[in-house]
């Protein structure tokens, strides 16, 4: 699959599920020198649209498989798969398996939320 998802399908898909039962996902945090990795445990069948990125990163899924879309096209994803996201991008990921995501940030901070500032966008969901 290759179609381009615009910003404003993944706008309009976040407004449709925040209309349904929400699934509260944990995040796993891990730190080293110099680097943040986020860790999510996406159960199958879960649709998400995930954060507005302010940075470059580097992302791997190295459980499952899943459906990914954004303005930069549409992805079949299955692990082990590493790819990298640029600024501004916003994703809608389908689980079709039970799949665990892990972002990697360059940060000397060690608290989630000051990191959240630095590499998230702020939105009004």
């Amino acid at each position: 699959m290759n179609e381009i998802a615009t910003q404003d399908d993944v706008y309009r898909m976040q407004a449709l599920l925040l209309k349904e039962k929400q699934v509260e996902l944990e995040a796993k945090h891990h730190f080293s020198d110099g680097l943040y990795a986020r860790e999510l445990f996406i159960p199958a069948g879960v649709c998400l649209v995930g954060a507005l990125h302010k940075t470059r990163h580097l992302y791997t899924v190295v459980k499952g498989k899943c459906k990914v879309a954004s303005q930069f096209g549409t992805l079949d994803i299955e692990a082990p798969f590493m790819g990298e996201t640029i600024p501004q991008t916003k994703r809608v990921i389908y689980a079709e398996t039970d799949c665990v995501w892990v972002t990697f940030h360059p940060t000397e901070l060690t608290s989630v939320e000051e990191i959240e500032k630095a590499i998230l966008e702020p939105e009004d969901i």
